[in-house]
């Protein structure tokens, strides 16, 4: 029960992050701005994300997952629902900025826990935990699309998914599991393991490959469907649900690649569907045919589903003893740098068109990040299970 609920939680955290897309017309009419501010704007909760992974991590790791865990779901979903009472893109990307501030003691902790309950098969059971945030980029999109053309209100989509979180979190408390040894009360706060030389190296590889794949991940998913819209005519409703079959692709392939990547290895296996979304990236923008472009997005899901999913087990396994950690390191210097890429495929819209953003940032990023995952070969540890 525990894990259907905590991935359902995955669902609607990353709903309530990415519901943005298609609301981005209304806003840019309601608040009379243009396509680089709301770029910022939803940027805002990456920015804070930024800022407190490893001290979620850190915590968790010493004290247990699971008041942190469930601190993260009832903060984020509340300030999701506060976001929709935001009269300026100043407020929000207030709003936005402190969600993104609480999403870290959500989803790392969530992720290092699922690996402690299943240490027998990590990297299916973590990718089957992770394909929830997967499917909240098909809900996000689809939802968002389909309230705004339903009420012809911008606000809706928050209140609604705001409040859904708030009432998971709430079953989430009741349905926790048991678990022996939990904590780790005592002893050094940080565990000096995790600052060896070929230690650091491995996680800034591994950071690096967060990084780019991070950047092209969500500047395609906050991007594509203003392009869809914009570009091609689609209808918000018709936009989100052509865009959200990206996250329909990544919940089926995540628990798929999981158990390729148990058995092929981690890094073999991310690479390879990390290569594969990057031609995929580039057919989405290019081919004309409406199913074709619907069958591409789903394809492109489902085979750049491995990159991150195979990222995380591989660096939860190589750094064992700081899990959390690591973890919120990864996810602390990617988020830092990735939020860069929805401003800047903004900015060029502005000046040029989305879907030369969509290529010139989201391909070359993906391409990056399976080159630096393909790096981290190159240095041995104890730990790696690559």
């Amino acid at each position: 029960m525990f894990f259907f609920v905590g991935w359902v939680g995955m669902v609607l955290y990353f709903t309530q992050r990415w519901i943005l897309g298609p609301l981005i017309p209304s806003l840019m009419e309601t608040f009379g701005t243009d396509r680089t501010t709301l770029g910022i704007v939803g940027a805002g909760s990456l920015w804070g994300y930024t800022f407190t992974p490893i001290i979620a991590g850190i915590i968790s790791d010493r004290f247990g997952r699971r008041y942190v865990i469930l601190f993260g779901m009832f903060g984020l979903s509340a300030l999701t629902v506060i976001s929709g009472l935001a009269h300026s893109t100043g407020q929000l990307f207030l709003f936005r900025f402190i969600t993104g501030l609480i999403e870290g003691f959500f989803f790392i902790p969530l992720i290092a826990f699922t690996m402690e309950l299943f240490p027998e098969r990590p990297g299916f059971y973590v990718t089957f935990m992770s394909s929830g945030t997967s499917f909240g980029w098909f809900t996000g999109p689809a939802l968002a699309g389909w309230l705004l053309d339903l009420t012809g209100n911008w606000r809706i989509p928050f209140f609604a998914t705001g409040i859904a979180g708030i009432l998971l979190a709430v079953v989430l408390m009741f349905v926790w599991p048991e678990v022996k040894r939990e904590r780790h009360p005592g002893g050094k706060l940080l565990d000096p393991s995790i600052l060896r030389k070929s230690s650091l190296i491995m996680l800034g590889l591994v950071s690096f490959t967060a990084m780019f794949q991070i950047s092209g991940e969500f500047g395609f998913a906050m991007w594509y469907p203003v392009f869809l819209k914009t570009e091609i005519g689609m209808t918000a409703s018709m936009a989100g649900v052509i865009a959200g079959l990206w996250g329909v692709g990544q919940f089926v392939g995540r628990p798929a690649m999981g158990l390729f990547s148990d058995r092929l290895g981690y890094r073999r296996v991310g690479i390879a569907g990390g290569i594969l979304m990057g031609l995929c990236l580039i057919m989405v923008l290019k081919v004309e045919n409406s199913f074709a472009r619907g069958f591409i997005t789903l394809f492109t899901g489902f085979v750049g589903s491995a990159v991150m999913g195979t990222l995380w087990t591989f660096t939860g396994l190589t750094f064992a003893r700081t899990r959390g950690l690591a973890l919120g390191v990864l996810t602390t210097w990617s988020y830092a740098i990735a939020s860069l890429s929805p401003i800047t495929i903004g900015y060029i819209g502005d000046h040029y068109r989305v879907s030369t953003g969509l290529l010139v940032i989201c391909v070359p990023a993906v391409f990056l990040a399976c080159a630096a995952f393909a790096a981290t070969g190159l240095v041995k540890m104890d730990g790696d299970r690559g």
